[in-house]
């Protein structure tokens, strides 16, 4: 797997050609001059906040600094400080993978725009995923030349991760204005809109037409910008991938400052300045791993993520999605195969795992997933998998629909993702990324026209969607809007059709009155 990686990192490596510098464009804090990319130009690495490192780690964004001479905008700034994650990566090849290297100065953004605009065109605003942990703006599937060329402005962001963005403490929060603390990283994204408002207009971007959107934790994200009074205005329209209903709820701000206390203790740190004065290596080392060898028996295990703080945000969106500080149109979905947890093969791991998870509900969840054999068994663990996350965003949407006044628009994403070797994992968490940004490059893997089928009306729903807020237009299958008592999603096949988001009315039934007892559904 390692050499597979390398070979893949040189074949996009040989695929960039040298850069040629684009016009340089002003900024509110100075000049960039980016590179000309055939008919798109890309600025990399601009800062939209100051360096986050001594006085300023685990404080909100501060202002930058403005430069005076053109700054060389041809190059991704270093991804905000993450763990190296151990394994082999399952699904995820380099080009899902690989970011440019570590920096506690990491607060860059991206931006792809059509060489002449003559127009104010939308802007998309990506947020990556990596469970708020890890990834970065740079990866290579994020790329949003692909999109520009289709008269956009693609901006993509860095925002802090784990404990440098989402570590919370009584200290933190008292030298606080807001008392508050722990949303760092979100505070980031914040900061990366403001500077779309205030400078996408010189890239050709028409800062009253923002749609903002992410993957995973991203699509996460995108819901905390939702739940957020600090949100307003920055965006007209919003898209969460694999992200309604995902179940990475909030933490309130008591129990995130406890465990702050807890992580700092491990640490050696007591105050902030301790704390700020700590290298960010030792950071890192005190971040729980789930995979891998075992940690230290006295390691935390902590989960950094947001923070119900009643400031930056002061509802936990994934508990209360009718709680809404921003109104917006939404589009979102799923994959056919997202659940990459253990999944049972025998008949007996599956009652297992049915009665552990689903408790009093147990029988009738049983009774209506076949498993008398262990192929039985093994299918039913997959189509309960799905059934379950594809239930929670039923549920959400249907429960935003009613108080929100919005309309939303769901999916579900089937292509397996085609592979050279190896085995076949569907269509993964994170698969349909690449379809969107339509970075299907068959140097990487064996694409076909299919997939460029695929892609290419999955883009043109996208573009839509960001233009209007509808993603219907000519030529594509109907996307109806999300409405109570019609349990569909549009199935992005070729064409895309409306089917059915849980695979019968049974079992959605059963699901709908286990969460109505008090149970829980997610991806996980």
């Amino acid at each position: 797997m390692k050499t597979q990686h390398r070979m893949l990192w040189l074949t996009l490596l040989m695929s960039v050609s040298a850069p040629t510098l684009a016009q340089t464009i002003g900024t509110d804090t100075g000049r960039v001059a980016g590179a000309t990319e055939g008919s798109i130009e890309v600025f990399r690495g601009i800062p939209f906040a100051a360096p986050p490192i001594g006085p300023n780690r685990w404080r909100g964004p501060q202002p930058v600094v403005p430069w005076t001479k053109t700054r060389q905008a041809t190059a991704f700034g270093g991804s905000c400080p993450q763990p190296q994650f151990p394994g082999n990566g399952g699904p995820y090849t380099v080009e899902f993978t690989k970011t440019p290297p570590n920096s506690e100065d990491c607060l860059f953004l991206n931006v792809w725009k059509p060489k002449a605009t003559g127009k104010k065109l939308p802007v998309f605003v990506w947020i990556h995923g990596g469970g708020f942990g890890g990834g970065a703006g740079g990866v290579p599937i994020y790329d949003g030349a692909k999109l520009a060329e289709r008269d956009m402005v693609v901006v993509t962001i860095n925002y802090r991760l784990g404990p440098l963005g989402f570590l919370a403490h009584p200290a933190l929060s008292a030298e606080d204005p807001a008392h508050s603390s722990g949303n760092y990283g979100l505070l980031d994204q914040v900061a990366a809109l403001d500077w779309v408002q205030r400078n996408i207009a010189n890239f050709g971007g028409d800062p009253a037409n923002v749609t903002i959107a992410g993957q995973s934790a991203g699509a996460a994200s995108v819901h905390y910008l939702l739940a957020s009074p600090l949100s307003r205005g920055k965006f007209r329209q919003a898209i969460a991938q694999s992200g309604s209903g995902l179940g990475l709820d909030g933490t309130g701000l008591a129990e995130a400052e406890a465990n702050g206390v807890t992580f700092a203790s491990y640490l050696g740190a007591k105050t902030p300045a301790e704390m700020r004065a700590l290298p960010v290596d030792k950071v890192l080392d005190g971040v729980f791993l789930p995979f891998g060898p075992p940690p230290p028996a006295d390691k935390p295990k902590i989960r950094f993520g947001p923070v119900i703080d009643n400031h930056m945000v002061v509802t936990d969106p994934g508990a209360h999605p009718e709680q809404s500080q921003v109104t917006a149109p939404l589009l979102t979905g799923f994959n056919t195969e997202e659940a990459g947890l253990p999944k049972p093969t025998t008949v007996s791991q599956f009652e297992a795992m049915v009665r552990a998870r689903f408790g009093p509900q147990a029988e009738r969840v049983l009774a209506l997933y076949p498993h008398k054999t262990d192929a039985d068994a093994t299918e039913s663990g997959a189509v309960l998998a799905r059934d379950r996350y594809m239930a929670s965003l039923i549920l959400w949407t249907e429960k935003r629909t009613a108080t929100a006044g919005e309309p939303i628009y769901r999916y579900l994403f089937t292509r397996h993702i085609p592979v050279a070797s190896g085995p076949d994992f569907g269509a993964f968490h994170t698969a349909e990324v690449p379809y969107v940004f339509g970075n299907t490059d068959t140097k990487l893997r064996p694409y076909t026209a299919i997939d460029t089928k695929i892609s290419r009306q999955m883009q043109n729903y996208w573009l839509n969607f960001a233009r209007t807020g509808n993603p219907n237009g000519p030529g594509l299958p109907n996307w109806p809007k999300a409405r109570a008592g019609t349990p569909s999603v549009l199935k992005l096949t070729v064409p895309a059709e409306v089917a059915p988001a849980v695979s019968t009315p049974e079992r959605l039934a059963a699901l709908r009155e286990y969460v109505a007892g008090g149970g829980a559904l997610s991806l996980f």
